[in-house]
C-alpha cells in the first residue's frame, strides 16, 4: 500500500507551525491570527514567509520522493483546445493585474456585489453543477439498468458534488436575495459580519480558508497528485473524477489573488506550493520534448509570483482591501467548471463503451 510518508510528516510539521505562529502574534503582538489585515513587508513578515516557503519546499519535495519508486510521471500534450484555454486564463489574469495597476477604482468596481466579476462565478459554479448533475443522472441509469457497482457509487459521487457546488454557488450570490429583494432576517443581522442573507459571512475568516483551502487540494494538489499516482492505480470508472492537469493550470491564477488573508500560513502554502507544482510539471514536460507545455507553466508560475507582490507591496492602493479574493473565487469557480464538464465527459464515455461490451458480449457467435 502506498503511504506518503514524507508529505504527511510535512503536513503534520505544518500544523505545529501554525499553531506556534498563532501563539507568537496572539502573545507577542496581541493579534488574532485568522483576522483580515493588509500585507506587510517587515522582518517578522518575512520570517514569516520564510517558514511558509520553507514548508511548502519540503512538502513538495517529500510527495515527489515517496512517489519516485512508482516510476516517472507521464505528462501527455496538451490539445490546441487545452493549450488555448490556459493562455486565455493567464491573460485574463495578467489583465486583472494591469487594472488594478493602473486604476484601483476600476479594480474595485469590477469586484462589487452583483457585479461582473461575481456573476460570472456564480454562473461557472451552476455550470459544474449541471454537468455533474447530469454525470449522477446518466451513473444512475447505467446502475439501474445492471451495470457494474461502481455505476452506484459513480451517481452517489457526482450527485454529491453537484449539491455542494448548487449551495456553494448561491451562497455566492447571497441565495439571489439582492435579485428578489428578500430582507436578511433578523436572526441572520446580527451576527452576518456583511448583514446578508448567506451562511458564509458569519465568519469570513474561517469560511474563506475553508474554502481556499477545499479548492486548492481539488483543483491544485490532486491533479499533481494523480499526475504521479495514475500510471499504477486504478479505480475504473471511478478514474473520472481524477482532476486533470488542465484543471491544475486553468485554475492556478487564483493563488495570486490574495490580500487581506495574505498574513496566515496557510494562504502563503498555498501560493508557494502551487508555483513550485507548476514548475515541477513544467520539468516533467521539458524532459519530454512538451515545449509549448512547458513554456505555459513557466510563465504562469512566473506570473503568480509576480501579481502577488504587487497586491503586496501596493495595498495601500485597494479601496476594499479584500477585492482581489473576489477574482480568487472567479479562478476556483473556473476551475470547477471545467472538472464538472471532464468529470462529466469521462463518465459519459465509460457509459458507453459499457454499452458497447454488453452488445458485444450478447452478439450470438457465428456457427
Amino acid at each position: 500500500m502506498f503511504l506518503p510518508r514524507r508529505f504527511l510528516s510535512v503536513s503534520l510539521l505544518s500544523v505545529l507551525a501554525m499553531a506556534a505562529l498563532v501563539s507568537i502574534e496572539r502573545n507577542l503582538f496581541g493579534a488574532p491570527y485568522f483576522s483580515e489585515r493588509a500585507p506587510q513587508v517587515q522582518p517578522y513578515n518575512l520570517w514569516h514567509a520564510w517558514v511558509a516557503l520553507s514548508l511548502s519546499l519540503a512538502a513538495v519535495q517529500g510527495f515527489t520522493r515517496d512517489v519516485s519508486r512508482l516510476g516517472e510521471p507521464v505528462l501527455r500534450m496538451a490539445s490546441p483546445r487545452e493549450l488555448s484555454t490556459c493562455v486565455a486564463t493567464w491573460m485574463f489574469a495578467t489583465l486583472v493585474a494591469l487594472v488594478f495597476a493602473i486604476d484601483p477604482k476600476a479594480f474595485s468596481a469590477l469586484a462589487r456585489e452583483d457585479g461582473l466579476v461575481e456573476w460570472s462565478s456564480a454562473l461557472l459554479i451552476f455550470v459544474a453543477c449541471g454537468f455533474l448533475a447530469a454525470a449522477a443522472t446518466g451513473q444512475l441509469r447505467a446502475a439501474l439498468a445492471g451495470g457494474e457497482r461502481l455505476a452506484w457509487i459513480a451517481a452517489s459521487a457526482a450527485a454529491l458534488l453537484s449539491a455542494g457546488f448548487f449551495v456553494i454557488g448561491m451562497e455566492e450570490i447571497s441565495w439571489m436575495q439582492r435579485v428578489f429583494g428578500i430582507v436578511t432576517p433578523e436572526g441572520l443581522l446580527a451576527i452576518n459580519n456583511q448583514q446578508e442573507l448567506n451562511l458564509h459571512n458569519i465568519s469570513t475568516g474561517l469560511s474563506e480558508l475553508l474554502y481556499y483551502t477545499g479548492s486548492f487540494v481539488l483543483l491544485t494538489l490532486a491533479p499533481f497528485i494523480w499526475l504521479h499516482l495514475r500510471k499504477g492505480v486504478s479505480f475504473g470508472r471511478l478514474d473520472a473524477f481524477a482532476p486533470s492537469v488542465l484543471v491544475l493550470v486553468a485554475s492556478a491564477p487564483m493563488a495570486a489573488f490574495n490580500s487581506d488573508n495574505w498574513s496566515m500560513l496557510p494562504t502563503q502554502m498555498m501560493v508557494m506550493m502551487t508555483v513550485i507544482i507548476l514548475l515541477v510539471i513544467a520539468d516533467i514536460a521539458l524532459k519530454a520534448g512538451h515545449w509549448r507545455e512547458f513554456i505555459v507553466l513557466t510563465v504562469g508560475a512566473v506570473l503568480i509570483v509576480a501579481i502577488q507582490e504587487l497586491f503586496i507591496l501596493q495595498a495601500s492602493q485597494f479601496v476594499r482591501l479584500w477585492d482581489p479574493t473576489e477574482y480568487k473565487e472567479f479562478f476556483i469557480a473556473l476551475g470547477l467548471a471545467i472538472y464538472g464538464f471532464q468529470t462529466w465527459s469521462r463518465l459519459r464515455s465509460s457509459v458507453a463503451a459499457s454499452s458497447a461490451r454488453a452488445a458485444l458480449s450478447a452478439r450470438p457467435l457465428a456457427g
